[in-house]
């Protein structure tokens, strides 16, 4: 399971307003507690209206001098991304292509450099309501992307994750994920989980089960907080459960290290 620490992202509140101060050690603070926490990969939102190009790249800098792990640049904005995925360090992801005439401008810097690539389930007409319009929007990008020389493993699909209180969300998207894995073989499946307990309490609870229900159905890469011990501790359990973890491998050393907490 591929964890890509969610907590750099200039949309919420607090985040914003460091990355408006340019507090470098409010970042590289966030950075290194997500990495020793287990994050594979950090994403990188700079989403600030009018200053997302340079804070991008400011922040891809500033993360790389105290990490070692790869990031994921996450922007709509096809010249941030452009400003951004020459710096890296290490091969990265980007966060992320649609099936939008304006996302696909950014297919000549993607082919250039050759990132992994989150392809994202919208499209002209909008938000998926449901399983086909989710398959069929997977499907094109898809076809486009390998057309343009990706290979599957290389494509992260994300179903598009809606809140559950406005509707069968939850149903729908575990249906088109299992289509979308079992129509493209070696594909990988991305998720930002914590759209679907939108609206309700308790959101922790529900964020954990649908990552393992998601986990059973297909998912193999998440963004989420890696600083949460309850999520990774049931990331481990749902990997060691659907057979990913060799042996039980993971799963022990995790133990031995003090990893899973109280839980007996």
């Amino acid at each position: 399971m591929l964890i890509i620490g969610e907590l750099i992202n200039c949309t919420r509140k607090k985040v914003g307003e460091a990355a408006q101060k340019r507090d470098a050690a409010f970042f590289q603070d966030l950075a290194r507690k997500q990495a020793a926490a287990g994050a594979h990969m950090l994403d990188v939102n700079a989403g600030l209206p009018e200053k997302e190009v340079e804070l991008l790249s400011w922040l891809v800098d500033l993360v790389q001098g105290v990490v070692e792990i790869p990031l994921c640049l996450d922007s709509a904005d096809p010249e941030a991304i452009t400003k951004a995925l020459p710096l890296c360090k290490q091969r990265p992801m980007v966060n992320s292509i649609s099936d939008e005439p304006a996302r696909w401008a950014l297919l000549p810097v993607l082919k250039e450099h050759h990132p992994r690539v989150i392809a994202l389930c919208l499209s002209e007409s909008g938000v998926p309501n449901g399983v086909d319009d989710r398959v069929a929007t997977a499907s094109r990008l898809i076809d486009r992307l390998t057309a343009e020389g990706f290979a599957l493993d290389d494509i992260y699909v994300d179903p598009c994750v809606m809140p559950i209180a406005t509707g069968p969300h939850g149903q729908h998207l575990l249906a088109a994920v299992r289509q979308i894995v079992g129509r493209y073989p070696g594909v990988h499946i991305s998720a930002g989980v914590s759209n679907v307990s939108f609206g309700l309490p308790v959101r922790k609870l529900l964020n954990e089960t649908f990552l393992q229900l998601l986990m059973a159905h297909g998912l193999d890469a998440a963004i989420v907080d890696p600083c949460d011990p309850q999520l990774m501790m049931s990331v481990l359990a749902a990997e060691t459960l659907l057979g990913r973890d060799a042996n039980c491998k993971s799963y022990l050393r995790a133990y031995r290290e003090g990893k899973l907490g109280p839980v007996t």
